[in-house]
């Protein structure tokens, strides 16, 4: 159990300071759904003090390098920005089974077609 904490104190030691590095809050945007939530977990379930200072630490620079004041307002964007990404992956898939059933019903008019017309030629011969 102490291995599992001194790795998490290690990760969060490493993403504090690759944190400092960044220059661009969009350098950092793809790792933030990933690190904050998992971050906010080790300060608020870690036994051990001192990895939850780091964890706090380490959050707090990600959420600068990501743009925002505090860690709640982090919270709240990453989200938003999930709803929304969930929200436009619905549409798509409403869309496309839409459109699925567009050609489906479409066929089977083509289909219904093609048997009157075979039902016409027969009858006249």
């Amino acid at each position: 159990k102490e291995k599992n904490a001194v790795r998490k104190r290690s990760c969060c030691v490493v993403i504090e300071n690759m944190s400092r590095l960044v220059d661009s809050p969009n350098a950092v945007a793809p790792f933030g759904p990933l690190l904050v939530p998992e971050l906010k977990k080790v300060v608020e379930n870690v036994q051990f003090e001192d990895i939850r200072d780091v964890a706090l630490s380490a959050l707090q620079s990600l959420t600068r390098a990501l743009g925002h004041s505090d860690v709640e307002d982090a919270m709240k964007s990453i989200m938003q920005a999930e709803a929304d990404q969930a929200e436009a992956e619905q549409k798509r898939i409403e869309d496309a089974l839409e459109d699925e059933r567009r050609a489906e019903e479409e066929q089977r008019k083509k289909e219904e077609e093609e048997r009157r017309q075979f039902k016409e030629a027969m009858e006249a011969q």
